[in-house]
């Protein structure tokens, strides 16, 4: 999926952000596991903002696989904040790193897979208007005049109830089409008089004490 102009101009904005962020030695690290397996939670959100650029990092090996790159990130920060949280390790720090990294992959994967299975139901949807629309011209120019949902459910073979469902969702597209041009020219507006995109970067996924 291809990120948009605004979307890698964010993209590029948390990447400076987090670059600029104090990396931890590795005793630092090692020092704030142990903290953190013997239950001090002040310490998660120094090793959150640590791994950040690396969840980053590894979201790159993710791109261009359906989902954007600024979407990976956010699930990966996710996964990266509530496996810390819920960190119930003995304090080893490759055991930690392990665990950093199944997290984060998992999210990455099945936001993934999410969107895989959202794409094949949204083309058998399409598929079913098209059929639909073919469907209503042809039993038009046959009967001279619209047909009815069980005219139509008879020559698709499919029930009259899943017809008025497809004929709803129909008229639903039409006015999303019909609105789209307000919406662009809204859009064009707010491209022309606001440079920046927002006051808070949506991708900052670091935990405010």
């Amino acid at each position: 999926m291809t990120e948009t102009n605004k979307e890698i101009a964010i993209i590029e904005m948390y990447m400076k952000d987090v670059e600029n962020i104090p990396q931890l030695s590795d005793d630092e690290k090692e020092d704030l596991i142990m903290r953190l397996a013997d239950g001090d939670s002040s310490v998660v959100e120094d090793l959150v903002n640590s791994e950040l650029l690396h969840v980053a990092e590894m979201a790159q090996n993710y791109r261009d696989k359906g989902v954007t790159f600024g979407d990976l990130i956010q699930e990966g920060n996710v996964a990266l904040t509530e496996v810390i949280s819920d960190y119930d390790g003995d304090g080893d720090s490759e055991a930690f790193n392990k665990l950093v990294n199944e997290a984060v992959t998992e999210a990455f994967e099945n936001a993934i897979k999410d969107q895989a299975d959202s794409d094949k139901i949204n083309q058998h949807l399409a598929d079913k208007l098209n059929l639909l629309d073919d469907t209503t011209k042809k039993l038009t120019e046959k009967l001279g005049r619209v047909p009815e949902a069980s005219e139509l459910a008879k020559e698709m073979d499919i029930p009259e109830e899943e017809v008025d469902n497809l004929l709803k969702i129909s008229l639903e597209v039409l006015s999303v089409n019909e609105d789209s041009h307000l919406a662009d020219d809204i859009d064009s507006s707010i491209d022309e008089t606001e440079e920046d995109v927002s006051d808070e970067d949506p991708l900052d996924w670091r935990i405010n004490g």
